[in-house]
């Protein structure tokens, strides 16, 4: 699914890669695994009831689901690719994403967040380590939705229109790689969800 904009995308994940060392050792705790290079899956998830919606008029989103993938390329150890499920509350089964690096701050370190490019232009999505059982995801302008097995994905102003005023931070909880196969329609990143526990 995401691998039709390798080409356009993987050079803002280039950019964006923070050192040789420093890159694993965030993606291993990130990902829950012992090396950032090799190929590995991590789901994530987050459900919010009529009660947590009720108490936030502005957000629409009611469901999100976040696969991230390392090991995609072996010239760039510390590249990842994030695809998220997104549900609203009026419409389900969209898609975004794009390939990651782990972000820099303003001296050039590499810190413990993601960074995401949606499409090239089509938003940003960071994704920042909370604990060892959730992340924290920001989607501070939106981003580009598509639907699963669509060629032409959905204009991007319509997409973003889509995320609320409090459509901007997300905590989302580790889960079962079952939850995220419908993510992904890669045959090997679907059996390694699939014996995630």
């Amino acid at each position: 699914m995401m691998r039709r904009v390798a080409a356009c995308c993987i050079g803002l994940a280039a950019m964006a890669v923070g050192g040789a060392r420093a890159a694993p050792d965030f993606l291993d705790r990130v990902m829950g695994a012992k090396d950032g290079a090799a190929p590995t899956v991590a789901c994530f998830r987050r459900v919010y009831d009529a009660r947590h919606l009720a108490g936030h008029p502005q957000q629409n989103v009611r469901k999100m689901l976040l696969l991230l993938e390392t090991g995609i390329d072996p010239q760039q150890p510390g590249a990842a690719l994030a695809t998220l499920g997104v549900d609203f509350r009026k419409g389900a089964g969209f898609l975004s994403g794009g390939y990651c690096g782990v972000m820099k701050n303003e001296a050039g370190e590499p810190v413990a967040a993601l960074n995401c490019g949606v499409d090239c232009d089509g938003g940003q999505i960071g994704v920042a380590l909370r604990d060892e059982k959730s992340v924290r995801v920001t989607i501070p302008d939106g981003a580009r939705l598509w639907r699963p097995g669509e060629d032409d994905q959905e204009n991007a102003d319509d997409g973003r229109k889509r995320f609320g005023a409090d459509d901007k931070l997300f905590r989302l909880d580790r889960a079962a790689g079952a939850e995220c196969v419908g993510l992904t329609k890669d045959a090997k990143t679907k059996a390694m969800l699939r014996r995630l526990r």
